[in-house]
């Protein structure tokens, strides 16, 4: 059910306040609401929207009648000098008439036409709205996934700096003591450092990525949920919704797809609208007009008079600009259809790629946590042979390394699936807040 932009608005101002007010880590839904009321970018689609939804009552207009009043006041004489009997003595007069006019159209194309692309602009602005509001929910899951990629990065590198400051410390004591080397203390203190200058990276990152998801928002983030190590399990998207079924929703639902099929509309009203320059028009024409004179003396000063006809245009010749206008909206309308097609086509193809995303990232991510269970039975052995001194401490350091480098691989799987479980979800017209939350319950 499309809500009404003013109504989204006030839902989001409530959200808002309620997030602003809670403080601390904001999840995905906070920020939406919050985003829903600042976000530029649906803040131009709502006043869009708006003004869309006056289009018809525009068309519907020049369909009704039309009433007009008009008067004039004012003062006259001769300039020639001259004198006449049968004017007043003075050569200046006074000249006052008042006018009531209607007219009705009774057959006229253009104002038909123009009325159908009211309405069709109408349809056109909603639907722009809604791929706007789906959208807004990719804008902000990128967003927010991309300070949850650099929050892992951050994790991740500082977990491997203790451990590997906890090797360099170990080295230093057996080397006090007689037993190690100082190709072991260099190795280490060298892994270490460029660790420090991963992670001062890591957080310029964040604080650029931070700031792009405020700005948004219009909050000040300071902290988002943690990100959980774990396989999301089975029933991410049910069994009978495989690539079939999301392409067919995509065809029924797209909003994207569906505002390029309101465009070819009103393209095709802009070339009957040009059309109509070859019809004639056909008017309900009535008049009321109160006149007074003082110029002539046998004459009644006021004078009120009626007029009530047809009126009958009939273009006949206008230098070629209807023919030349006609085509121009005939090439836009083929233009339109044109863009439907594209449209039509990318949609499929990003409907397939979000789908598979979506699949592969599943299986990807319970490889991906085999694989971190795998490189910690690794590190674990690889201690032990170190302390049985049949490991060096570069054999520790790759252990490590691959293990830290198999937990960052699944976090950010699990992110690329996320995200294309919302594109796929925007793409096909079926995003909404209580998708957000069932993603943020994966989260």
């Amino acid at each position: 059910m499309r809500l009404p932009p003013w109504a989204l608005v006030g839902l989001s101002l409530t959200w808002a306040g309620t997030a602003g007010a809670a403080g601390g880590e904001l999840s995905l839904a906070d920020l939406y609401d919050a985003s829903r009321l600042h976000d530029p970018t649906i803040q131009s689609a709502t006043y869009a929207y708006q003004a869309s939804q006056n289009e018809e009552a525009i068309g519907r207009g020049r369909l009704l009648p039309q009433v007009s009043l008009g008067s004039r006041y004012g003062k006259g004489g001769r300039t020639d000098g001259g004198t006449d009997a049968s004017y007043v003595d003075s050569d200046d007069y006074q000249s006052n008439s008042v006018s009531l006019t209607a007219q009705q159209p009774l057959y006229d194309k253009a104002r038909w036409a123009a009325y159908q692309e009211g309405k069709a602009r109408g349809q056109l602005g909603e639907l722009e709205f809604d791929v706007a509001s789906q959208t807004l929910f990719e804008r902000v899951a990128k967003a927010y996934f991309q300070v949850a990629r650099v929050e892992n990065e951050i994790k991740l590198i500082g977990q491997q700096k203790a451990a590997i400051a906890g090797l360099v410390e170990q080295n230093k004591r057996l080397f006090a003591s007689g037993e190690g080397t100082v190709t072991d203390i260099d190795d280490a203190q060298a892994r270490y450092d460029l660790v420090v200058a991963q992670e001062v990276e890591a957080q310029t990152q964040r604080i650029a990525a931070l700031r792009t998801l405020s700005g948004r928002a219009n909050i000040a983030v300071q902290d988002i949920p943690p990100m959980q190590e774990r396989s999301l399990g089975e029933g991410l998207l049910a069994p009978e919704h495989d690539l079939g079924y999301w392409t067919r929703i995509a065809r029924d639902a797209s909003p994207e797809l569906a505002a390029r099929q309101a465009a070819v509309r009103v393209a095709e009203a802009q070339s009957e609208g040009q059309k109509a320059g070859h019809y004639p028009t056909l008017s309900l024409t009535g008049q009321l007009t109160r006149r007074d004179n003082s110029q002539y003396q046998e004459l009644q000063p006021r004078q009120d008079s009626y007029y009530v006809g047809l009126s009958l245009d009939i273009p006949l010749y206008s230098g070629g600009s209807v023919s030349a206008s006609v085509k121009k909206a005939e090439a836009a309308l083929a233009g339109a259809q044109a863009d439907y097609d594209v449209q039509r086509q990318q949609l499929a193809e990003d409907v397939e790629t979000d789908y598979l995303g979506v699949v592969a990232g599943q299986a990807k991510s319970r490889a991906m946590l085999r694989a971190v269970d795998s490189n910690q039975k690794a590190l674990t052995s690889t201690e032990k042979g170190y302390q049985g001194g049949v490991r060096s401490t570069v054999d520790i350091l790759d252990a490590q390394q691959r293990l830290f480098q198999a937990r960052r691989d699944l976090l950010n799987t699990k992110l690329d699936m996320l995200l294309s479980y919302v594109t796929l979800h925007t793409h096909t017209g079926q995003m909404n807040r209580a998708v957000l939350e069932r993603l943020q319950g994966m989260f």
